[in-house]
């Protein structure tokens, strides 16, 4: 499969046809559900909508500073006046399309702007609240599921610079080095590529064993080394995990990393287009078994949708639907003190792993007749 197929194009004209695709969902969506007009506020849908743009400035609030409102004919950025300069100059919204509405920072007249363009506060989908529009995010979230080309684009960059990045700089961790220190090394290594930072999951030794999601402490690393990262690129989000440990690392440790490895293939091919999610969920379920792992499967979530948020859903016997072609997924095999963990693409080809090994050493596995390269466990002695 030729990985390298999808390049991002940031040229205007890419991203207006980006958005002219999802355009189309929309008023697909409208129709179907009888409504006038969608309202996206939050980070994950303006980066969407917008083909890669930003409407965030403190990334800990759900909403962003600035809304789109889409009506069957028309898009419209609204804001305040302290985010209009960057939205012109540099996030070039009223080139892509989008119609300025600009107010008093000391104002908030968002209801009031939406209610002119629909009959009704009540035709309007919104992600979050605004008067008396219908909050539903269950129309909104599968818009976003199946990504363009373009999109495909920005994520084999993400996953790629992001997989080196981190494998660049994880040979360059001492024991010593607190958890805390190793996630500032992380983060520096990521933002110059403008990664930012969704996650970080840092677990040395015996934390690794203890905890499916180690926050990073100021423990000090001695042998083995978990590190589990979300990060976004122009609002998409990706996952890698990596393993170093130092010394030579015990036989059965090393067999339960390629275990994990092996069984996250496994899942990745079952990964097929019309195919139901679930046959990954019972796939990976029976291979825990199987490699005499019992128990392991119900300590941790083990993977699902992924794309605008590092899981937009977990798959789940309750939770589960058609596999789409362009999809992205993570799977996550876990046992005490292993685990591997990179995103892929659903591509009419068969799964495309997203991050992968860049200069790690790779385990090579071939399932249902599709060979697969992953990492293994980098072994410092």
């Amino acid at each position: 499969m030729d990985f390298f197929k999808y390049k991002e194009d940031t040229s205007l004209e890419a991203r207006k046809l980006e958005i002219s695709v999802k355009k189309q969902r929309i008023n697909k969506m409208l129709d179907e559900r009888g409504m006038e007009a969608l309202l996206l506020t939050k980070h994950p849908n303006f980066s969407w909508i917008t083909a890669g743009g930003k409407n965030f400035v403190a990334n800990c609030f759900d909403g962003g500073a600035v809304s789109i409102l889409v009506t069957r004919q028309s898009m419209y950025a609204v804001c305040n006046i302290i985010e209009e300069p960057r939205l012109r100059t540099e996030e070039l919204l009223p080139e892509l399309g989008f119609e300025l509405f600009v107010y008093g920072w000391e104002e908030n007249r968002l209801e009031e702007f939406v209610s002119r363009h629909v009959s009704s506060m009540d035709k309007v989908v919104s992600d979050l609240p605004c008067g008396s529009a219908v909050v539903e995010n269950g129309w909104i979230s599968p818009l976003r599921y199946c990504m363009t080309e373009n999109e495909m684009g920005r994520y084999r960059y993400l996953g790629d610079t992001m997989s080196m990045a981190l494998e660049e700089y994880l040979p360059t961790v001492k024991p010593g080095m607190t958890e805390l220190e190793i996630a500032g090394g992380i983060s520096k290594a990521l933002w110059k590529y403008n990664i930012e930072q969704v996650m970080h999951l840092v677990s040395a030794d015996e934390r690794a064993c203890l905890f499916r999601h180690g926050l990073p402490t100021d423990k000090p690393l001695k042998n083995n080394l978990i590190v589990s990262i979300n990060g976004r690129y122009k609002g998409l989000v990706t996952t890698v995990s990596r393993m170093i440990h130092f010394g030579r690392p015990d036989t059965s440790l090393t067999e339960q990393y390629r275990d994990c490895s092996e069984m996250e293939c496994m899942a990745a091919a079952k990964a097929a287009v019309g195919a139901d999610e679930l046959d990954m969920y019972e796939t990976l379920k029976q291979a825990y078994l199987d490699r005499g792992y019992p128990g392991m499967f119900e300590k941790h979530g083990q993977g699902g949708c992924q794309g605008y948020w590092p899981r937009e859903y977990m798959i789940t016997p309750d939770c589960h639907h058609k596999i789409q072609e362009n999809q992205a997924y993570c799977y996550n095999p876990v046992v005490d003190g292993t685990k591997s963990e990179d995103s892929f693409l659903v591509t009419k080809d068969g799964p495309l792993f997203i991050t992968r090994p860049i200069t790690y050493p790779k385990l090579v596995w071939e399932v249902n007749g599709i060979r697969m390269e992953r990492p293994d466990m980098l072994v410092v002695d």
